[in-house]
């Protein structure tokens, strides 16, 4: 089984529907870190690791 996030879960107001996947944790993270470069992000502060690891769960 792999872990999946919901873009929107991170940010609501994104209105984004964009479902990251990957077959662990670590690979969910840089798969959404990839995915938040089209909104514009290219920093991961603290704060947006931690609500992106908090929205983490099994696919």
């Amino acid at each position: 089984m792999g872990k999946m996030i919901e873009c929107a879960k991170v940010d609501p107001s994104s209105g984004c529907t964009h479902v990251v996947r990957g077959r662990d944790e670590e690979e969910v993270l840089k798969n959404a870190m990839e995915h938040a470069k089209e909104h514009g992000i290219r920093e991961v502060t603290p704060e947006l690791a931690a609500k992106v690891k908090a929205a983490i769960r099994d696919d």
